[in-house]
């Protein structure tokens, strides 16, 4: 099937145009398509589904209807424009499911492409970053009443620090490609981390905090923005989304926003947290979600950036040990640059403890 066909298969109304491939996601194969209605344009986004990684897409399908329905009613009863501040899955004329099935056995889903809306990589603008937390904050928002366990797991214990820690435990003992003598510091300081990084999933497994809806890939290129106002718009990217701690999403966002190199970078003397980002982010965040916080949760929302940043160490090691099978790299060694990273970032985390726990607790 053409794209062309695909976006025939759902209903869209209008004449087809064009379609662009857009190369910036890492996971689903993604086309904007253009069409044209009543003389103006129209645009769609069009994605195949990565089987690989999502094993069983009708659940993560029907997870997105059922949150993106949730938050459209709240949108539609504040008197928001609904066409702009929620992701909108199209349904295939057919069958009057949310995706289409190809003659080769993938999945493809259409959605909405947001008008005038654009989407930032990476970010150094702190307007920029709080708008994302508040984006962020406002799905946690829409989403408080929603039961989180009703939701469909559609990647088995994808946050769970222990799991990763036992797997890493696993890698190390096997040393199944001679490697560990060679990040021996990395393995230790990693051990020594172990049960602090843990708290978060234990706390969750005793239900010292509340499971609730996550994101779980908090990163501002899933927020789309107005481009000419800035206004933070829709959250995008909700095949993650599954039952977890808000802490996760928190602490995912700064790890990934605040960290004052990219997450590859090699020189760890230049990796730190941007307390600016940090604060930027914290105070859209943590102000649209403060009302709906247990005390365990305000708690733990700096706990959450500690082990996000730990558990992302311990996979990329974990990775590297059992001979670079899971991601992707280019060039040897960059599972351990990438560890590093995180490694120093986590325990930047720790010595700027007492200035995060400041900051939020001005917010909270």
């Amino acid at each position: 099937m053409t794209i062309r066909d695909i976006c025939a298969s759902f209903d869209v109304n209008g004449k087809y145009v064009r379609c662009e491939e857009i190369g910036t996601g890492n996971i689903n194969c993604t086309y904007k398509v253009e069409y044209v209605r009543d003389g103006e344009k129209k645009e769609y986004i069009i994605q195949r589904i990565n089987k690989n990684v999502f094993k069983e897409p009708e659940k993560v399908m029907e997870n997105i209807v059922r949150v993106t329905e949730n938050i459209r009613a709240q949108v539609k009863e504040n008197g928001l424009d609904t066409h702009v501040f929620v992701l909108r899955a199209f349904r295939a004329k057919e069958s009057g499911l949310p995706y289409i099935i190809d003659d080769c056995g993938d999945y493809w889903r259409c959605y909405r492409f947001i008008k005038n809306s654009i989407t930032y990589d990476t970010c150094d603008d702190l307007n920029i970053i709080e708008r994302a937390g508040q984006a962020f904050g406002k799905f946690q928002n829409y989403l408080n009443d929603f039961d989180a366990s009703s939701l469909n797991v559609t990647i088995a214990n994808f946050h769970n620090t222990s799991l990763r820690y036992k797997a890493f435990h696993k890698a190390i003992e096997e040393n199944k490609c001679k490697r560990v003598n060679k990040v021996k510091e990395e393995i230790d300081k990693l051990l020594e981390f172990e049960e602090k990084a843990c708290l978060l999933q234990k706390y969750l497994d005793c239900g010292e905090i509340p499971l609730r809806v996550t994101h779980n890939d908090t990163k501002c290129n899933n927020v789309s923005f107005d481009k000419t106002t800035g206004e933070a718009l829709a959250v995008l990217d909700l095949d993650t989304v599954m039952p977890g701690a808000i802490a996760h999403d928190f602490g995912d966002a700064i790890r990934f926003v605040a960290n004052t190199v990219i997450e590859d970078y090699p020189d760890v003397d230049e990796v730190a947290l941007d307390l600016d980002k940090y604060e930027a982010f914290t105070k859209g965040f943590i102000g649209k979600v403060k009302d709906v916080l247990t005390e365990k949760e305000k708690e733990s929302m700096n706990l959450g950036v500690f082990a996000m940043t730990v558990e992302l160490a311990v996979r990329f090691l974990t990775d590297y040990l059992n001979g670079d099978v899971y991601f992707k790299t280019k060039y040897p060694g960059h599972n351990v640059d990438r560890a590093r990273n995180q490694i120093a970032l986590a325990q930047d985390v720790l010595n700027k403890k007492d200035c995060i726990n400041a900051i939020i607790k001005k917010y909270l």
